[in-house]
Parts: structure tokens; C-alpha cells; sequence
């Protein structure tokens, strides 16, 4: 069983579609693009979905470029690794960054940012980080701060690699310009689909000389995407996955989804400081995708004992790699899983507490009928 920040593991229904070789300018594939593309239109409120061959962070980077010009000057706000991955990349672009850094705990207050761009005159754009994969934190008042950069006049640019699909997100409705993200995560699908999710008013405000590789040149996927088609040869299987994890998204119903990511997590969180476990962020900025934990003993002995009863976790980033685990409950993650999780670690942290699929609310359950559906 894999519990990381992603991949996650998926349905057999998505994982016998990624086995899939199509001619990729034919009219079976281009349903497949047509159709994906619509539902993540629907739920995430954009005018237009890109999906490229790749991963999380060339959606990032793809959306970077589109987006940023040279010399721009952007408010980027960091709570933690891949907050200052975004920076790096930002930088590469050849951005003016103005950082404001976040603690662990931290929240962005209403005004903050306002307050923090008008101490930086000439910010065009602000980048933020929906969910910090690092950590286990999020930024949760997301649409309340969008709305206040938007109201500004700047763009607003959001990677939600490891919120999308898990936690709600709307571009145009939250004054979002474009987020980017990708299959192996929210969406319960298999690696190789990153997706940048633009909206009407988005569209408007990509760059516009063309100075950049083609390959992540935004504009050139939307010119192909008027024929339902994506301008290089993509991983077929890749797409087709795609296209069945959203529809079995679409047969959870999106609302359902959210929940029982929220709370599994909270469950998870609960258990763990009801025995004594540090749980990393507050309640003001907890993530729902991603559970960060100091273990009460030493992190690669945790993560080593799990995985001898076959369940995978991650170890916190960098410097945290020995103070924290990170458990990914991210996809189809669920009651039993969940269940399953928390008795392996009982078992090896001496706690003798036994918790039932039962025990956990009926939100976090899945229709195991939805799972096994062909599409």
C-alpha cells in the first residue's frame, strides 16, 4: 500500500487503461482529450485545460513561462521546499522575486498580501503555492487570498500539483488566472499527465512574445487543443488513464471527493495528537492531501518497519528528512486504508490501539463498485 505525496496508488480500471498505444492524431484519441478536457473544465471552472506529457513540475514550469515575461516582477509566497522550487524556477525565468517567507505554522492573514505588494511597487504577479507537498500544509483561505492579489490588478498564478483534485479550487470564480497540476495525485490517475488549468480572464494574460521552448509553450497546446489534439506525440496510456480517473471522479461526485480527503486527514491528525504524536501546521493551514508527523522514534526505523508490512511512506524533505514522515492521502486513499495505516503504526510505536475502517466517518469511504468500472 503507498501512502507518499504521489504517485498514489489507483484503481485497476485506470491502470488497465494506461495500457493503451493509440495513434495519437486519430478520432478515438481525440475523444479522449475532448472528454478529459471538458470534465476538468467542469471542475475546475476554466476556460481551458492543457494536459502535456509530463509531470508536476513541467505544468509548473509551462505555466511559469506562458505566463512570465523576463524581468517581470512577482510576490512569490513559500511555506516551505516546493514554495522555493517555485522561486528557483521563477528565477530561471528571469523574474524580479519578491519572497515572503512562511513558517510551518503560518497562515496569510487578510490584508497581508495587499500590504505586501504595495510594499513592492511594480509586482505584476503573485505565485503561490496551493499545498506544500513538503510539509503538510496549506494555504486553506486560498480563494479569500486570490480574490484580495486579484482585486489588485496582478496575476495570480497556483500550483496545486498536490491539491487539485483533493481539495477545492476554482480559477476564474476565485480570481485565478491559472494553477497547474498533474494525473498522479488528486486525481488518482498514473504519472505522465501534467495539466495547467486556465480560466477566461487567464487567457488574456499570457505572454506574448514567443521566447520560449515550444514544448512548454502554452499557446502552442491551445491552438492544437482546437482540434482536440496536443501538438507532439503524448503517452497515450497516460491519457487514456486519465480520461477514466476523472470519469470514476465524476462518478464519486467532486464535492464527495473533497470530504473525504478532509476527513481522513483529520482523522489521521486526531489519532496521532490524541497519542502524543506532533502533528506539523495548525489548524489554520493543515493540509488535506498531505499528513505531517513526528514519529516519537527514529524516521528511517518508522519508515523501514512499514514498509516490512507493506505500506510505503515518505520522510520529510531536506533538513527534515529525520524529524518528520509525510503520509499521502491523496487519490483513492480511503477508511480501510486508512485503518490499515494507523494499526501497522500502533503496532510499531507500542501503542496497542486498534482502530476499524468502521471507526473513521462514513464520508471517507468509497464505493468499491465505482473502482472496478471500465470506461
Amino acid at each position: 500500500m503507498m501512502l507518499i505525496p504521489g504517485p498514489v496508488e489507483v484503481p485497476d480500471s485506470v491502470l488497465r487503461a494506461s495500457a493503451y498505444v493509440q495513434n495519437h492524431r486519430s478520432a478515438e484519441f481525440r475523444k479522449i482529450v475532448k472528454d478529459s478536457e471538458e470534465i476538468l473544465n467542469r471542475i475546475s471552472g476554466s476556460k481551458h485545460t492543457v494536459m502535456t506529457t509530463g509531470s508536476g513540475t513541467s505544468a509548473v514550469e509551462s505555466m511559469i513561462y506562458s505566463f512570465i515575461s523576463p524581468g517581470e516582477r512577482v510576490a512569490a509566497v513559500t511555506f516551505g521546499e516546493f514554495g522555493n522550487r517555485a522561486i528557483e524556477s521563477l528565477q530561471r525565468r528571469g523574474a524580479i522575486i519578491h519572497v515572503m517567507k512562511k513558517e510551518e505554522n503560518g497562515i496569510i492573514a487578510k490584508g497581508e498580501l495587499e500590504d505586501f505588494v504595495g510594499r513592492n511597487p511594480g509586482t505584476k504577479t503573485v505565485f503561490l503555492i496551493h499545498n506544500e507537498t513538503g510539509n503538510g500544509t496549506a494555504i486553506r483561505n486560498l480563494r479569500e487570498v486570490a480574490q484580495e492579489a486579484n482585486g489588485l490588478g496582478v496575476k495570480v498564478l497556483v500550483d496545486s500539483v498536490s491539491g487539485f483534485g483533493g481539495s477545492e479550487i476554482y480559477t476564474d470564480k476565485w480570481g485565478i488566472h491559472a494553477f497547474a497540476s498533474c494525473s498522479q495525485k488528486g486525481l488518482a490517475s498514473v504519472p505522465g499527465v501534467g495539466i495547467v488549468c486556465i480560466g477566461e480572464e487567464g487567457e488574456s494574460r499570457m505572454v506574448k512574445v514567443h521566447d520560449l521552448p515550444v514544448y512548454i509553450d502554452l499557446r502552442t497546446s491551445l491552438e492544437y487543443l482546437k482540434k482536440n489534439e496536443t501538438p507532439f506525440t503524448p503517452s497515450t496510456g497516460s491519457f487514456r488513464a486519465i480520461h477514466a480517473a476523472l470519469r470514476i471522479l465524476e462518478k464519486e461526485g467532486l464535492e464527495n471527493r473533497w470530504k473525504r480527503h478532509t476527513d481522513a486527514a483529520s482523522f489521521m491528525r486526531n489519532f496521532m495528537r490524541k497519542n502524543g504524536f506532533g502533528v506539523i501546521g495548525q489548524e489554520g493551514n493543515y493540509s488535506d492531501t498531505v499528513v505531517a508527523v513526528e514519529p516519537g522514534m527514529p524516521v528511517d526505523d518508522l519508515v523501514k518497519k512499514l514498509a516490512e508490512k507493506g505500506i510505503v511512506i515518505s520522510k520529510g524533505m531536506g533538513k527534515d528528512s529525520s524529524r518528520f514522515v509525510r503520509i499521502g492521502n491523496m487519490g483513492i486513499v480511503d477508511n480501510i486504508k486508512v485503518a490499515a495505516f494507523l494499526n501497522a503504526f500502533s503496532q510499531i510505536s507500542g501503542l496497542g490501539v486498534e482502530v476499524s475502517p468502521g471507526d473513521l466517518p462514513k464520508s471517507t469511504a468509497i464505493d468499491r463498485e465505482i473502482l472496478q468500472m471500465d470506461f
